[in-house]
């Protein structure tokens, strides 16, 4: 007698479904043809003896070459097999031994081809479920005379195909579901059926109307092992290969690729002793879904690529089985000019096996997608790893060009870890990796990943004709030694090009990275090249404990921001490092380096370079001395009229912080201007520096008895009587080249050690013939005592000009207040003039002092000027531009640290 199975069922769901998306219909009636099913085994009616195999069911195949028709809604269903029949007693109620059961038939395939002239076609196909093993009557020792026996049947397979053709519109869909697999009753040694594989094609052509075509494919479900067998096994496959086209003259395309994998069966537990692994793979089915295509007719396409691991099964005992791996592609031109392009592709990885301390791992996701086109362009793609007791990886990438702006995001998230071997293990993420290229006349969009290791790269060239607004974010959840849970973002735009005229729109640009658990780093970087108004920023915070460590310890940060333009354009570019974050409530961390470092560069625009780089406040021992924090900014403007301002922060144990400035002089010579400070054991240290007079920069600080260190210098004023000099000063200084200020304190020393605090002020510039050159102290102030020692160091180009000592207020407050230095006769060429303060501190106090640099009536630099900073014409690779950043800072690190073994031997 023909069974009625659960395939059937779903038939009946999908013919609403086919109805539904019908047009221009002319057969009669929708049509379905399902195969036999396959004969249940007999019984065993003997002791010990073993139950028969199950049949087969029918496979069908229907396609307009054997129905002697056209169909265009068709639905085939593969036969189901028989159940295998029961294994026999045991020779008396207690025995070990009974009769195997029979196994399963395998269900029987479906394939389904529709062929329609009207515009619709629909066709669906399901593969008939495996049979189940017959059940065994008893116990039974774990060694099968038949091995054959007590097996689920296999899903069968199914594929479908439909193709339309039409003068207007034209829709076609394509379903094919593979059957579950059969499960295993009959004892131990039994092995589930397999799920059934599926695939499935669809076509639709109109000469001028819409097109629409849907292909999707799951795979079946593997069968469970029950009762006290304990072998499951695998989900079906799904493959769609170029499974979805569409052409038309004129029309749009609309194309849906989804494939989804079979669900892995569960294994049983075992009731019986010794408790034997005897599970077998449960992985969840793999999923695949591609397209590769070329369009130059259609006036716009818009396209659907996704693919879904199957879940894997659980087991009763031993080792849990992986998720299924998903992979989605698409690579796809559309050469008619102004044909928009909108794509989605997604790929998710099926979900591992659960077992204590030996869970399986999530499916892996990829998702990528290359849209070449002649107008707009909008791309998303998208990866998820499979969670599990380790997550899987993702990797999602977009590359997009077109006109206009083109559109792109990119996200990868790695799947979730609940591994719970070790606590610092807990978080076991997926790696994350997440790439977006654009090109176009303007772009939007971002790069994001999340996971254990996580990275993003955003990459855009273009025209400059249209505003660029692009991101690229990386967050680490991972914790792990081996540098898992380090978090990469990179961003960079280029709008300038070799021998082409580039358009002057706007950039923004940012990189986020946040580092994971532990003490994992954060890398960020901006890079930026146009011929537009810029901004540009990076930020790095490094990982911190959140997991049950009580270490307090802060990861690594590294940020560079880098953004050159030209003419009157302006540039806004911060870098921003965080390694001072101890743990999840706020806690400032021990320990943690951080390095900023931000660059700019205009014509005649306003520049602003900031750089913010905090580290940990403390160390194990002070020997140790590894929380530092170096921050650097640079502002460049190379014509006259613009304006450059820089500013660098650092707060940490070990500090190293410079802003320089340059700027086009009065006279036309190119001037600049760094404030530095440093300490071995410090807090907090401020400098900046403008090629503009600022007032409110000039003015000495309030200061209080505080960790901090301020350095500023920059431009004088066009009138020197605005700065309120002293008779002294004024009077030898009527012409000002620039200003600076020096400050210093200590709140509290970290140990009975002193602590030294050195601040500095740079002057670059060049003269054309011999000039005297003359310092100005203005001011003074102090807090508390003051300082312990004060030493001032003048030189210029490496030679000594003035070093002087001061030990108490009243010798330095005479000397720096309304007080003149003559540094001498300056011959022509260029002079790099060096103010360098250290300050001692044995207690609480503070100080500070301010100056002006000039000379007489006819002093001035010369209209050559000095060599610009950074000349490059190309912007360097990121990369190599962060080796070369990690190499100085290394190289300076270690300089400090024999300088500080010296000093104590």
């Amino acid at each position: 007698m023909k069974q009625f199975s659960s395939k059937q069922a779903l038939a009946v769901g999908l013919t609403p479904l086919l109805l539904s998306l019908a047009v221009a219909n002319a057969y009669a009636a929708d049509v379905v043809r399902t195969g036999n099913a396959g004969q249940h085994g007999a019984d065993a009616t003997a002791p010990l003896a073993a139950g028969a195999a199950g049949k087969a069911g029918q496979s069908l195949t229907i396609n307009p070459g054997n129905a002697g028709t056209l169909y265009n809604r068709l639905t085939v269903i593969g036969g189901r097999g028989g159940n295998g029949g029961a294994g026999g007693p045991s020779l008396q109620e207690g025995d070990a031994e009974a009769g195997t059961g029979g196994s399963g038939g395998h269900g029987g395939a479906a394939s389904a081809t529709t062929l329609d002239l009207t515009g619709y076609a629909g066709a669906s196909a399901l593969g008939g479920d495996g049979g189940h093993a017959g059940a065994t009557l008893g116990f039974f020792n774990f060694t099968p005379a038949d091995p054959a026996y007590g097996n689920g049947g296999n899903g069968g397979a199914a594929s479908s195909k439909a193709t339309t053709t039409a003068v207007g519109n034209a829709t076609a869909l394509a379903v094919a579901v593979g059957g579950t697999g059969g499960d295993a009753n009959g004892g131990a040694v039994g092995i589930a059926g397999v799920g059934g594989a599926a695939t499935a094609a669809a076509s639709a052509t109109s000469l001028t109307g819409n097109v629409s075509a849907t292909a999707e494919a799951t795979g079946g479900a593997g069968g469970n092992g029950a009762a006290i067998a304990w072998r499951g096994a695998r989900g079906g496959n799904a493959t769609l290969t170029n499974a979805a086209r569409g052409t038309t003259a004129g029309g749009t395309v609309t194309l849906t690729q989804r494939a989804t994998g079979g669900k892995g069966g569960n294994n049983s537990d075992s009731t019986i002793p010794p408790f034997q692994d005897l599970a077998t793979d449960v992985r969840g089915g793999k999923a695949v879904s591609t397209l590769v295509l070329e369009d130059r007719t259609a006036s716009a396409l818009t396209l659907n690529i996704s693919s879904l691991g199957g879940d894997s099964g659980n087991p009763a005992f031993g080792t849990a089985y992986d998720g299924g791996a998903a992979a989605s592609a698409l690579t796809l031109t559309a050469g008619r000019s102004g044909a928009g392009i909108d794509a989605l592709v997604t790929a998710a990885g099926g979900a591992s096996g659960f077992q204590y301390n030996n869970s399986g791992t999530g499916g892996a996701a990829t998702a990528s997608a290359d849209l070449r086109g002649n107008g707009a362009v909008n791309g998303r793609v998208l990866a998820t790893g499979g969670n599990g007791g380790y997550g899987g990886n993702a990797t999602a990438s977009l590359r997009g060009s077109g006109a206009g702006t083109v559109r792109g995001t990119v996200e990868a998230s790695g799947g979730a870890g609940q591994d719970n071997r070790s606590v610092l293990d807990k978080n076991n993420y997926g790696a994350a990796t997440a790439n977006l290229a654009l090109s176009g006349d303007g772009a939007q969009g971002g790069s994001f990943s999340n996971g254990s290791y996580a990275t993003s790269n955003t990459t855009v060239s273009g025209t400059g004709m249209q505003a660029v607004d692009v991101q690229a974010q990386a967050v680490s959840n991972g914790a792990s030694p081996l540098n898992l849970g380090a978090a990469i973002a990179n961003t960079v735009v280029n709008t300038v090009r070799a021998g082409v005229a580039a358009g002057t729109a706007a950039v923004r640009a940012v990189s986020v990275a946040l580092g994971g658990e532990r003490i994992e780093t954060a890398t960020a970087t901006t890079d930026v090249r146009a011929a537009g108004d810029i901004v540009a920023s990076s930020r790095a915070v490094g990982g911190y404990t959140s997991n049950g460590a009580t270490d307090s310890l802060a990861g690594t940060s590294l940020s560079k921001a880098r953004a050159v333009t030209s003419g009157a354009h302006n540039v806004s570019v911060t870098s921003t490092a965080l390694s001072n974050i101890g743990d999840a409530s706020g806690a400032r961390a021990f320990r943690g380096d951080a390095t900023a470092n931000a660059y700019g560069r205009s014509g005649s625009g306003i520049v602003e370079s900031v750089a913010v780089a905090r580290g940990g406040i403390s160390s194990y021992t002070v020997a140790e001395s590894s929380s530092h924090a170096n921050a650097a900014a640079i502002a460049v403007s190379t014509r006259a009229g613009g304006v450059s301002l820089a500013r660098a922060e650092g707060e940490a144990l070990t500090l190293n912080v410079k802003a320089t400035a340059q700027g086009i002089a009065a006279s036309g010579g190119a001037v600049t201007y760094a404030a530095g400070a440093s300490s071995a054991r410090g807090n907090l240290a401020q400098t900046s520096a403008s090629s503009q007079f600022r007032a409110s920069a000039f003015e000495l600080p309030q200061l209080a008895a505080v960790s901090t260190m301020s350095a500023h210098v920059g431009a004088g004023p066009v009138d020197a009587a605005a700065l309120g000099l002293g008779a002294n000063v004024a009077a030898a200084i009527p012409t000002v080249l620039g200003t600076g200020v020096h400050a210093a304190g200590i709140e509290a020393l970290i140990d009975d050690n002193p602590t030294v605090l050195t601040t500095s002020g740079e002057f670059s510039f060049a003269t054309d013939s011999a000039q005297r050159l003359l310092l100005g102290f203005v001011s003074s102030t102090f807090a508390g005592a003051g300082f312990d020692a004060l030493d001032l160091t003048i030189s210029n180009n490496g030679v000594t000009l003035l070093s002087q000592s001061f030990t108490t207020l009243a010798a330095a407050n005479l000397f720096f207040n309304d007080h003149v230095v003559d540094l001498g006769l300056f011959g022509a060429g260029n002079q790099h003039l060096v103010i360098n303060s250290s300050m001692t501190y044995a207690q609480q106090g503070a100080y500070a002092f301010n100056y002006v640099l000039g000379g007489g009536s006819s002093f001035n630099t010369s209209a050559l000027g000095v060599a610009m900073l950074d000349n490059v014409s190309a912007v360097p690779e990121p990369s190599a531009w962060l080796m070369m950043s990690l190499g100085m800072g290394g190289m300076l690190l270690v300089a400090r640290r024999r300088r500080k073994a010296a000093s104590a031997a």
